[in-house]
């Protein structure tokens, strides 16, 4: 029972914590979803997804027009406390500076404008007119009788505009611009009443004039005056920082319309002499640089009395060596070197009694080489990348490969004693292409298949700058074939259960150079392999022999030999006369054989 107990309690402890796991997963990611990992377009109602700005392990993502719309959406917005909060009124002038253009255009535009288009002549707001209304006097006692006829005239004219006026009379009121004037009372005199107005707008006839109507006369020089104030004020305000940067220090200077505070900048001459000056703006458009006190600028006076001027010469003894100035120079500690040759070759064939076939074969040979020297640490490691494929096409067979090889080389050598170094190599062998025993049509290798890596650690013995014999008594070298499938590992050394073969043993590498006159050079490079475990006498052979004319700048003669030997690398043997030799079992005969390869033709050489 007691164990029952344990078993739920388990139970219901697992099921707490995923639903913990569950609820604090999903609380995380809806965290973010509303400002941060996706975005709301108000006027499209689409979600864009985000992917610029990362916060939080989130993206955000802005274009210029979308990022004003949003800005402005907050902006004009009613969720503000205050409608002249810093944060809204911050975000209302940068929208401003974002739409609208620079200053300089707007005072380009000020100062190439024409401001006589927006002037109005003064008179066409006036109209000068009077309008007299004769009032008589009537007796209070007997209504409607004239006891007075004399009507007096006003002694000038007033102005009168009729634009306002509005009379009207009715009975016995005279109505002026909506109020009531009562005549039926009797005066003791004759009076006259004169009512003038002005025009507040008018309408220009010129099609360039900016507004509609025009309500104050002038105004077009009160603009400009408003215009060419707020202008000079914004100048006034206006800065730009700049950073002055000296021998190991920078100093900001803001141009400005308001003068500034003074820096010190140090600067160096000529000697490594630490010198000091003091920069400064005064005005938006200047910068003051002030020489340090105790400086001085001194040019040479010109002498006019040459032969009183004495030369002193000093003896200088020539039974010494003078000394030796240490130079300063910056080791290069990496050279590279590339080359690429193309060799063409081509035979045509015609009616030829002694047999034959047209043919026409290319190769390329790309080699790129890196070296690594410090003379100080005695180290040096070079490396050789090299890669050879060539064609061939005949009328019978058509396109095929005729020579295919990816071959990198390591040297990594440390001085010893003498002319030794302790020295370890790496070199890597394969083919890029498929390779096939013509006329079969079943490839014998791809590539890594096979693929060959011998690496070896000894010493390195250079009797002179041509030649180099490296010996590494502790070496491997292991032979791989990945893909047992399509290619037959038998034919590379392996056994049918293999795919791949790992031997111990000791290599030799020699490499000569050899120039027999200034134009004709031969390169040999031969490599050597024996296993300490299976047959050690019986060594593996890599010879490859280079010799080049050089015919000028970029054209050479190209002969090219390589010599392979190894007794793992079975070959079928033929008779004299083409036919397979059988073994007693029925089965065609196979030994190791010396492999051979000779390439010679006209090459074109790239050097970079």
């Amino acid at each position: 029972m007691f164990s029952y107990k344990c078993i739920l309690t388990r139970i219901i402890l697992i099921f707490s914590l995923i639903i913990i796991t569950i609820s604090t997963t999903t609380g995380q990611e809806n965290l973010f979803t509303d400002s941060l990992k996706v975005k709301h377009d108000t006027l499209t109602g689409h979600e864009v997804i985000d992917s610029i700005l990362v916060f939080n392990g989130h993206n955000i993502e802005f274009n210029i027009q979308e990022a004003i719309e949003y800005i402005s959406h907050w902006y004009s917005s009613d969720l503000w406390n205050r409608p002249d909060d810093p944060l809204r009124h911050t975000m209302g002038r940068l929208l401003f500076e974002a739409t609208n253009d620079p200053l300089f255009r707007a005072e380009w535009y000020l100062d190439s404008l024409d401001y006589e288009q927006i002037k109005i002549p003064e008179t066409s707001f006036y109209n000068w007119d009077t309008l007299h209304i004769y009032l008589p006097q009537r007796d209070s006692l007997t209504p409607g009788i004239v006891t007075d006829s004399l009507i007096s005239t006003p002694d000038s004219a007033i102005v009168m505009s009729s634009d306002t006026l509005f009379t009207q009379q009715i009975n016995d009121s005279l109505i002026v611009s909506g109020k009531s004037i009562d005549i039926s009372s009797t005066y003791r005199d004759s009076i006259v009443l004169v009512i003038s107005d002005t025009l507040r707008e008018v309408i220009s006839s010129n099609p360039a004039f900016p507004f509609i109507h025009y309500n104050y006369p002038m105004t077009g020089d009160s603009i400009k005056a408003a215009l060419d104030l707020v202008s000079d004020h914004v100048a006034l305000k206006d800065s730009s920082l700049v950073f002055f940067a000296g021998s190991g220090n920078s100093v900001p200077v803001w141009l400005s319309n308001m003068p500034g505070r003074m820096y010190r900048l140090w600067l160096k001459n000529e000697w490594d002499e630490d010198v000091s000056i003091w920069i400064g703006s005064l005005s938006r458009d200047s910068v003051s640089i002030i020489v340090e006190r105790g400086i001085r600028f001194r040019r040479p006076g010109k002498e006019t009395n040459i032969s009183d001027v004495k030369i002193n010469i000093q003896t200088v003894d020539n039974s010494k060596l003078a000394d030796l100035k240490k130079i300063d120079i910056k080791p290069q500690y990496w050279k590279f070197l590339s080359e690429a040759n193309f060799v063409f070759n081509q035979a045509i064939i015609k009616n030829w009694s002694k047999g034959g076939e047209n043919n026409i074969s290319t190769l390329l040979d790309v080699t790129g080489r890196a070296k690594y020297t410090n003379k100080e640490k005695k180290m040096t490691w070079s490396s050789i990348g090299r890669l050879k494929h060539g064609l061939i096409m005949t009328t019978e067979y058509g396109v095929r490969r005729n020579i295919d090889l990816i071959d990198i080389s390591s040297k990594f050598n440390n001085k010893a004693f003498g002319k030794f170094d302790f020295s370890s190599t790496m070199i890597f062998k394969t083919q890029l292409a498929k390779g096939y025993k013509y006329p079969d049509t079943i490839p014998v290798s791809k590539f890594f298949n096979p693929a060959t890596l011998t690496i070896g650690l000894g010493l390195d013995y250079k009797p002179n700058k041509n030649t180099s014999i490296n010996f590494a008594p502790l070496s491997y070298k292991g032979t791989y074939v990945l893909d047992t499938v399509n290619i037959d590992q038998t034919k590379h050394g392996l056994s049918a259960d293999q795919r791949s073969k790992h031997e111990p043993g000791m290599s030799v590498q020699v490499n000569h150079k050899l120039t027999l006159w200034k134009t004709i050079k031969v390169v040999n490079e031969v490599r050597l392999f024996t296993n300490y475990i299976h047959n050690p006498l019986n060594v593996d052979i890599d010879w490859e022999m280079i010799a080049t004319a050089k015919l000028n700048w970029f054209t050479d003669i190209r002969l090219n030999t390589h010599l392979i030997y190894d007794d793992d690398t079975l070959i079928p043997v033929f008779d004299d006369d083409g036919e397979p030799v059988l073994r007693p079992d029925g089965n065609q005969k196979k030994s190791p054989m010396i492999q051979f390869k000779e390439v010679i033709g006209l090459s074109v050489i790239f050097r970079f």
